[in-house]
């Protein structure tokens, strides 16, 4: 996959916390130490001063507490949901209703990280600026060459084993049958790749022009908002690839949600549940926020 700018990881640091850990000390260590992990993130890729951090560190707690306040529970009732469709079987009316609220979800994560990242990229230096412009051409470089040289048929066999592999992590060993299903599923997925590297690297450009012209921080958030949180530009393939992604996930949930034994079920409702509990544990007064559907 394409590298991801600051703004894009930041966000993916938060909602991966969710997706990708279970049990409720390694969610708690990992979500008790955000600070920490997105303050050594944010000094590594902008090769920030001391002086820099340390005047942005105040705004990072204060938003790290609000997203506890008011995230959290959005978090939480989404694994609900999760494990309410889970328990009564995937089907076409609550996964469209599932895929729906992740991007809310994805959306609300992506605020706090532009909201991070604004008053970082609106004070870098000249010498940071052009470190900055340097790192996105060489990572635009390498991802043009790596599509340059792919395999169609690879790049599918690849993408099967990336999403057998994340959903055994929640279900535990699929069957043969069940990974012929994953990769017949994932076989028919857009492949937007080529487009994506260059609708991001045009966005960089962009916003590499407004840093260099010393734009003011809501200007260069306003920016990373239509980007990043909106998708308001997103080239018509693009949008379309993203709709057809969509639903090659809420076929591959509700076909092979439909072949889950018992164990791989126990395996995956216990997880759910664990992450749900997770998520109203770590919050001041716990609570599950409404969901739209």
């Amino acid at each position: 996959m394409p590298r991801r700018s600051l703004p894009i990881r930041l966000a993916a640091a938060l909602i991966a916390t969710a997706l990708t850990l279970a049990g409720c000390s390694r969610v708690g260590v990992a979500y008790n130490t955000g600070d920490f992990l997105a303050t050594a993130y944010a000094k590594d890729y902008l090769d920030l001063e001391q002086a820099q951090l340390e005047r942005w560190e105040p705004l990072l707690d204060a938003e790290l507490a609000r997203h506890r306040a008011e995230e959290l529970s959005y978090l939480a009732a989404y694994f609900d949901r999760l494990l309410a469709a889970s328990r009564t079987g995937f089907d076409g009316r609550n996964m469209t209703c599932l895929t729906g609220e992740f991007r809310d979800l994805y959306r609300r994560q992506a605020s706090v990280a532009v909201t991070l990242a604004a008053p970082l990229l609106a004070e870098l230096t000249p010498a940071q600026i052009q470190r900055l412009d340097q790192r996105f051409r060489k990572e635009a470089t390498e991802d043009r060459a790596e599509i340059a040289g792919r395999s169609s048929a690879r790049e599918k066999e690849k993408r099967a084993r990336r999403y057998v592999s994340s959903i055994e992590d929640w279900t535990g060993p699929l069957s043969a049958e069940q990974q012929a299903i994953v990769a017949e599923v994932t076989g028919r997925m857009p492949d937007t790749q080529a487009s994506l590297v260059e609708y991001r690297t045009g966005k960089r450009d962009q916003l590499m022009a407004l840093i260099r012209a010393d734009a003011a921080e809501p200007q260069i958030k306003r920016f990373l908002t239509d980007w990043i949180v909106d998708f308001s530009d997103l080239p018509p393939d693009l949008e379309q690839g993203g709709q057809a992604l969509g639903e090659r996930i809420r076929e591959l949930f509700v076909r092979l949600g439909a072949t889950l034994d018992a164990s791989q079920r126990e395996r995956l409702d216990k997880r759910l549940r664990s992450l749900r509990d997770d998520f109203m544990k770590l919050q001041m007064q716990p609570r599950m926020a409404p969901l739209a559907c």
